[in-house]
């Protein structure tokens, strides 16, 4: 299923950080809901345990008024005692009915039982002192009225103790049921937020990455694929853009490929004749020449030959270059071969060079079969072979090695010149590049060499590298079979 991005990167990041914020957002609301939810149930809990206990302190002390002034008028018959009874009498009852109209809990059945008990007895009571005079019977029944209704007061006390203990507990049950909540929503938020958070980052991160692959292919000079990036439409216009300068580039590599063909064959014709102009003059066809004549032809001869090698040089990298920048496997022709015969082939041919130095080869060679192009792989040993000869001192020694590690054929070429420092290894493959031994030294060469070599490996899918040494060691790695997607 393909992704659908919004229009601007400006947006998706936006809707980012707003879908990652969410659940941090239901997370404080939810806090907030579930605080104010117990707030509330200890607000009631507070108000409902401190009113049961002053009730039932209330209620004791008017019970002892009332009885005192109930049995005063037992013993003593004055009237006033009942009518202050009557007025204790109205404040018992309405805080009798606070404890009836009690909310629901646990223990407000016993409260409302309790409360019932006592209402009953002090009717009682009420009624034998509004019905019957003062007598020593009187202030029996009172007695044993007054002691139940006492009993009932410590009742309600007790049991009002227990209802404080009781929402304490309650409070702390609901708090712990809070903090519990709290505790598994962050273990739900923090892994569903970093799930989040990784989801934008790979949709954030991905056309950025594109681009920025896009960018390095642009600069590796590697045009063959079109650039296509995937994400906000702002961002997509940016890789049409990007594939615009790629077409761009490929219009300037064709033209560029063009000049170096016009300008190598308008040179040529006159460098042949150049050439063998001064062969003529060097056998002496036209007359015979001075020592000094000869000299000059001689120079002349070296030059236009080093020339014509130079250009060749130069067009056989340019069309290269060209080749992978467009589309590698195009510039190959892939036929079975034997490497060793190609070592053979090119060992014949440097072998007058390596008369004149006196150079000692040794090859150590295994028969090697692999898909290549023949003619680009014989370049490459060739290069690294007279590279070899031409930095090694007289009398010096060369060795080439081929061998099989896994699915590549892995080639080296060995001297015992000079060698490559440290900090040219990075760059001697570099085009027009020479190292500091090689100005040193005053060998003549174009710095070409090395650069198509790299350039032909890569298009085999191989690598070559300079491997430290005491002498110069190049190591090429060939995959026998070259993959079929790059």
């Amino acid at each position: 299923m393909q992704l659908r991005y919004p229009r601007s990167f400006l947006a998706l990041l936006l809707i980012g950080f707003f879908i990652v914020a969410l659940p941090l957002i239901a997370g404080l609301v939810s806090n907030a809901l579930s605080i104010e939810r117990l707030s509330v149930q200890s607000q009631q809990a507070v108000y409902n345990a401190t009113l049961a206990t002053q009730n039932a302190r209330q209620l004791a002390a008017l019970s002892l008024a009332m009885e005192r002034s109930a049995r005063f008028y037992a013993v003593a018959g004055e009237r006033e005692m009942v009518e202050s009874y009557k007025k204790s009498r109205v404040t018992f009852q309405a805080l009798l009915a606070q404890f009836l109209a009690l909310p629901s809990t646990p223990l407000a059945p016993d409260l409302r039982a309790s409360a019932e008990a006592a209402q009953l007895t002090e009717n009682a009571v009420f009624t034998s002192l509004t019905t019957k005079s003062s007598s020593p019977q009187l202030a029996k029944q009172l007695e044993r009225d007054f002691a139940e209704l006492s009993m009932r007061m410590e009742s309600l006390t007790g049991l009002s103790n227990q209802l404080v203990e009781q929402e304490v507990g309650t409070l702390r049950a609901a708090a712990t049921k809070s903090k519990n909540q709290v505790l598994w929503q962050l273990l739900a938020i923090i892994p569903s937020a970093l799930l989040m958070i990784a989801g934008f980052t790979y949709l954030l991160a991905r056309p950025v990455r594109e681009l920025g692959i896009a960018i390095h292919r642009l600069g590796e000079g590697k045009l063959a694929r079109r650039i296509q990036v995937s994400g906000p439409h702002d961002i997509e216009q940016l890789g049409e853009q990007l594939d615009w300068l790629r077409q761009r580039l490929i219009t300037l590599e064709d033209q560029k490929t063009r000049f170096f063909q016009h300008v190598s064959h308008e040179l040529k014709t006159p460098l042949t004749a150049l050439r063998e102009g001064s062969e003529l003059l060097t056998d002496g066809v036209v007359g015979p020449l001075t020592s000094e004549q000869r000299e000059v032809a001689e120079i002349l001869r070296q030059n236009s030959l080093t020339l014509e090698k130079l250009i060749q040089d130069l067009l056989t990298y340019s069309q290269a270059q060209s080749a992978d920048r467009l589309n590698q496997k195009t510039a190959l022709d892939i036929q079975p071969l034997q490497l060793k015969d190609l070592i053979d082939e090119v060992v014949a041919t440097q072998k007058i060079a390596m008369v004149a130095k006196v150079i000692t080869l040794k090859l150590d060679c295994d028969k090697t079969t692999m898909q290549g192009d023949a003619a680009k792989l014989r370049v490459v040993i060739d290069n690294l072979l007279s590279n070899s000869i031409k930095y090694s001192p007289v009398g010096g020694t060369v060795a080439i090695r081929l061998g099989k590690h896994k699915d590549n054929a892995v080639l080296e070429v060995i001297d015992n010149g000079p060698g490559i420092a440290a900090e040219d290894r990075e760059k001697i493959f570099d085009p027009f590049y020479r190292s500091k031994t090689a100005v040193s030294s005053g060998t003549k060469g174009t710095g070409l060499g090395l650069a198509i070599v790299r350039d032909y490996v890569e298009m085999h899918r191989g690598t070559v590298s300079v491997i430290a040494a005491a002498g110069a060691r190049f190591r090429v790695i060939l995959p026998k079979q070259i993959p079929q997607n790059r």
